[in-house]
């Protein structure tokens, strides 16, 4: 392990350790490795270690897994994070979190295009609160 700083907390983990900590096997750290851009091991010689932000990203990744999130869910959640925010933020527990959808209409909308974006609206809307009060029920 490396250490390089006055509180002797360590700059970067091993696989071993990291492996530990997350309570998963090897291989599947390899094949997160492959999936997600985010997770590029250091490579030291031979041996790969990681930061404490990927270490991050992999709690992350392990956390939403535990949720049922498949990995390509888990990636672009990941990626929506990475456009719109320096951390991931905690999700709501509710199903169907109150979604709002805001009318945004700009010049070079068509009035026909509009009328047709406008039917739309209504019908996800409808269908939202469909869902909504189907949740609600059970």
């Amino acid at each position: 392990m490396k250490r390089g700083n006055k509180k002797n907390v360590p700059l970067f983990l091993s696989t071993k350790e990291v492996c530990k900590f997350l309570q998963i096997k090897p291989h599947i750290l390899d094949y997160w490795e492959k999936r997600f851009p985010e997770i590029k091991p250091h490579k030291i010689g031979k041996r790969n270690f990681y930061k404490k932000s990927q270490l991050e990203i992999l709690l992350q990744i392990k956390k939403f897994l535990e949720e049922g999130y498949s990995l390509e869910g888990i990636r672009k959640k990941l990626l929506v994070v990475d456009k719109g925010q320096d951390r991931v933020k905690e999700e709501t527990s509710s199903l169907f979190p109150d979604i709002k959808i805001t009318k945004k209409v700009t010049s070079k909308i068509s009035l026909e295009s509009f009328k047709k974006e406008e039917k739309w609206r209504k019908i996800i809307e409808e269908v939202l609160e469909e869902l909504k009060a189907l949740y609600r029920s059970l």
